[in-house]
């Protein structure tokens, strides 16, 4: 019995090592420069090719199943929209459903071992951008990497993205809050698990806290704050301390907002710039690009209005071609897509976690609407593939396999 275990919890450590590799791929093709600039653009497709076939004994039909739900569902949408558009980019729609088939896989075959697992991988993404960050944007040490131009002028080293012209912390993505959407992301994931993540990997908890801190992004400090008072409110369970904790924290978050430039003074600004906006002007802010969107939306509140410039804008032909950096992925979505697309999103995110945790699903499902109105999450697979968030195990608990492996760590 013991040489079985044995046996099988070293098979299960050679997966293991291929599972962090498979979430190093879906954080690369959820934001990294490099990616977006070297790779092609039908990469994405073999590599799900490449997963498929060398896992195609952990994938089960349920996963082809949901997949081709989802895939049929958006069909649906691109067809309904040729009719009422008389236009659809289908290579834009056929890369989106192969974004969530490369997010999907990843989040299914790695089950109730994906939180844990990206933790491990943004611990180590965050320890590398915070060493970039001291030296480069701190230290203003001139290490060459890849120039390029997108909004503003940045520099990849694959690993750390440095900003020329700004002092925040991208991390390995293009900008500060693409970095702080995927780490409140992570941490909400993991949020059941916050206390054992503190006993056993403190050290790993501060490094990430530090690299969120050091994004100094608006969208990510709100969501981290909001995800606090949530953690203190559902999870915490000294009832004592908590209510001494909770007007604390408030005090202080309300402190930080007023006083940090980044907060209150940019929440402000846009919202000024917003309430100023006339009619159907474009503005690339949060809350004007909603009041923007809300035109397209109102317009075609079923199907949207796709993915091609040419039918999201055709009512402001001005703006085909040009870089729009649209600031609410919320409205964005909606007006591509339409309502129905966002409603079901939502739905098939909660229900997917509510088999783990009622209030794990609210939790994450808030972090999302959140994170949207900063920026177009829902383009990236790490954000898509949460519908295929599952227990592997059908368990609340880990296997006597993976407990070889877990405490170990």
């Amino acid at each position: 019995m013991e040489t079985l275990l044995t046996k099988k919890a070293s098979e299960l450590e050679k997966f293991e090592k291929l599972d962090y590799l498979l979430i190093i791929l879906l954080l690369a093709f959820s934001g990294n420069p490099f990616t977006t600039l070297v790779l092609e653009k039908f990469t994405p497709l073999i590599v799900c090719t490449a997963i498929i076939y060398f896992y195609r004994k952990q994938i089960k039909p349920d996963f082809y199943k949901r997949f081709a739900i989802i895939a049929v569902g958006l069909l649906v949408i691109y067809l309904l929209q040729l009719v009422v558009l008389y236009y659809v980019s289908w290579l834009a729609g056929i890369r989106y459903i192969v974004t969530i088939l490369l997010g999907g896989l990843v989040y299914y075959l790695l089950g109730d071992k994906f939180s844990f697992k990206l933790f491990i991988v943004m611990y180590y993404i965050c320890l590398i951008s915070l060493f970039g960050f001291l030296l480069i944007n701190i230290l203003q040490i001139n290490i060459p990497g890849i120039f390029f131009m997108e909004g503003s002028p940045r520099v990849t080293y694959i690993v750390y993205t440095y900003l020329v012209v700004d002092v925040r912390n991208s991390g390995m993505f293009w900008e500060p809050g693409a970095f702080g959407g995927l780490l409140s992301l992570c941490i909400a994931l993991n949020i059941k698990d916050l206390p054992f993540l503190w006993k056993r990997h403190k050290l790993k908890v501060i490094v990430v806290l530090l690299a969120l801190l050091s994004t100094q992004s608006t969208t990510t400090y709100l969501v981290f704050f909001a995800i606090i008072i949530y953690y203190l409110l559902f999870f915490y369970k000294n009832n004592k301390i908590k209510f001494a904790i909770i007007p604390v924290f408030i005090a202080i978050s309300v402190l930080v907002y007023t006083n940090a430039d980044f907060l209150q003074a940019k929440v402000d600004a846009q919202t000024e710039r917003s309430l100023e906006q006339v009619g159907s002007e474009y503005s690339n802010r949060r809350l004007g690009s909603f009041i923007f969107d809300s035109y397209y939306i109102k317009k075609h509140p079923i199907v949207g209005n796709g993915f091609s410039a040419t039918t999201r804008y055709a009512d402001h032909p001005y703006l085909v071609g040009q870089q729009l950096g649209n600031g609410n992925g919320f409205s964005h979505f909606m007006a591509s897509l339409g309502i129905p697309f966002m409603v079901l999103y939502f739905a098939l995110t909660f229900t997917s976690l509510y088999k783990i945790s009622s209030k794990v699903a609210f939790l994450v499902c808030m972090v999302i609407f959140l994170n949207l109105w900063g920026e177009q999450w829902l383009y990236f697979p790490m954000y898509m593939g949460i519908l295929f968030v599952h227990n592997k195990n059908k368990s609340k608990g880990k296997s006597k396999f993976e407990s070889l492996l877990y405490d170990q760590k």
